[in-house]
């Protein structure tokens, strides 16, 4: 069978283009898993959302200031970070992890932004919290919404800053969707990325801050995200790290080692696995076209109806199988007319529609007499032709 527009494919990864065999094999073992000390944790390709190693990645977990992260990403889309808020004496008594801002001062939320991110600062959180939604207690309302709309089912947060306190909890699983959806804000992902930043009270001194995130200070593509520390928790860390246009998210949760942790985990994940682009919306599949019946013509262009991206061990040999029907007019441009599969270790796992690239409709009354007639006298001609 031709393989058509999935010729590129071999270009990617060595995909297959076939029918589906009389008999599968068996599943392949996976890569090796690093050891990993950590209570809990999780690697995922941030492009493609793949679970690549997950360890009590679902138990209930105190995510300590990994919350930040929610926090922030609150903040960031709310938009305004250069208005200039005064810090209350609630937010300046905040114990823990501090940018030891005092009640009176005045920042913008910006720079507040920074003492969150790079210095955990736990006053600024909740300086941040009360400036965002007026009150710590509605903040955290819009964290747990939020939460949920990630898909962060096991997460149920009671502050801003991710001090230990009743009810306040996540998981791996949950974190690392946070943390994914974080990374695609330009702002969070420019401030979590850097080593060092100032800090300015509004028309007074200004400070140095660095990060807490040692992994930024030698460990080859590294560009975020959190720390986290609390006796309750233990050392946490979320990670991303970017090595030839691929990036990849950990999340350790109470490891002795969280800087060896993660980079055992990252190093496997971009040794052992690979993301691949499968399908491109809109390209040719199979054969190109389907046949249609009762329609103006007698087949129809179709395509993949949207892309697909797949993160896979390395080595790994995809094949693509066809499922297509063959419509009846009208066949409407985008209408499903079937669906591809793609399989590995012998079994399918995951599936894109296919649809038609362009419209057939049914022929006219009268167009059908004429393609009769224009039938008819092609069998006469050809029948008077023959004695």
């Amino acid at each position: 069978m031709r393989t058509g527009g999935w010729r590129t494919l071999f270009l990617v990864a060595p995909i297959l283009w076939m029918d589906l065999p009389a008999s599968a094999p068996v599943r392949a073992a996976g890569p090796p898993p690093p050891v990993v000390g950590a209570r809990a944790a999780i690697l995922i390709d941030a492009r493609t959302g793949a679970v690549l190693y997950a360890k009590h990645a679902f138990r209930q977990m105190d995510p300590a200031s990994l919350t930040k992260m929610m926090t922030a990403i609150l903040v960031i889309r709310r938009g305004g970070l250069d208005r200039v808020v005064t810090i209350s004496r609630r937010a300046a008594a905040t114990g823990g992890s501090r940018l030891h801002i005092r009640a009176g001062q005045r920042y913008t939320i910006e720079h507040l932004l920074r003492g969150l991110l790079l210095r955990s600062g736990n006053d600024a959180a909740v300086a941040l919290a009360e400036a965002e939604a007026g009150s710590v207690r509605r903040f955290v309302a819009e964290m747990n919404l939020e939460a949920q709309r990630l898909g962060a089912f096991n997460t149920d947060f009671a502050n801003p800053n991710g001090l230990t306190a009743p009810g306040h909890y996540s998981s791996a699983y949950d974190l690392a969707l946070i943390a994914r959806y974080a990374m695609t804000l330009p702002v969070f992902r420019a401030i979590v990325r850097q080593q060092e930043l100032p800090v300015q009270e509004a028309g007074g001194a200004t400070r140095h801050i660095r990060n807490t995130n040692q992994l930024l200070y030698g460990f080859p593509g590294a560009v975020g995200i959190k720390t986290g520390t609390t006796s309750a928790a233990g050392p946490c860390l979320a990670a991303a790290v970017v090595r030839r246009g691929r990036e990849l998210i950990s999340v350790v949760l109470d490891s002795r080692d969280r800087w060896g942790d993660s980079a055992r985990l990252l190093n496997w994940g971009f040794r052992y696995w690979r993301t691949l682009t499968v399908l491109r919306r809109g390209q040719p599949v199979g054969q190109g076209v389907v046949g249609v019946s009762g329609g103006v013509a007698p087949l129809v262009p179709v395509v993949a109806g949207r892309s697909l991206d797949l993160t896979v061990p390395a080595g790994t040999v995809l094949r693509c199988v066809p499922a297509l029907s063959r419509p009846r007019a009208p066949v409407r441009a985008g209408e499903a007319v079937g669906r591809v599969e793609v399989w590995w270790d012998g079994l399918p796992q995951a599936s894109v529609p296919v649809v038609a690239a362009r419209a057939d409709p049914r022929p006219a009354p009268s167009g059908r007499f004429w393609q009769w007639w224009r039938r008819f006298l092609g069998w006469f001609n050809a029948g008077d032709g023959a004695g």
